[in-house]
């Protein structure tokens, strides 16, 4: 993803009725009206998150849940900074 992309994640929990928290590093998401870096994932739910990222890098995507972090529930995911627009000359 570039900064300004518009990025929508579908996250979805359906591991034996445990809650998550999943947890952006680097930017925020809008999830109902709000926005957050983190948000409750509620047993067996599902939520729709809404990033339009505006810092670039290689960021953390986790579960808060101590055993879902430490039994590897994260991710990197990566931001690319925009290509510079070409400016053309007024000829």
């Amino acid at each position: 993803m570039k900064v300004a992309d518009h990025v929508r994640w579908y996250l979805m929990a359906t591991s034996n009725f445990e809650l998550h928290a999943p947890h952006w590093h680097g930017n925020t998401v809008v999830i109902q009206h709000m926005r957050t870096d983190v948000a409750t994932l509620l047993t067996m739910g599902m939520l729709v998150a809404d990033m339009v990222p505006d810092n670039p890098g290689t960021w953390l995507f986790h579960c808060h849940v101590a055993p879902h972090l430490r039994g590897g529930m994260q991710a990197l995911y990566t931001v690319e900074a925009k290509a510079p627009s070409k400016q053309t000359s007024g000829r």
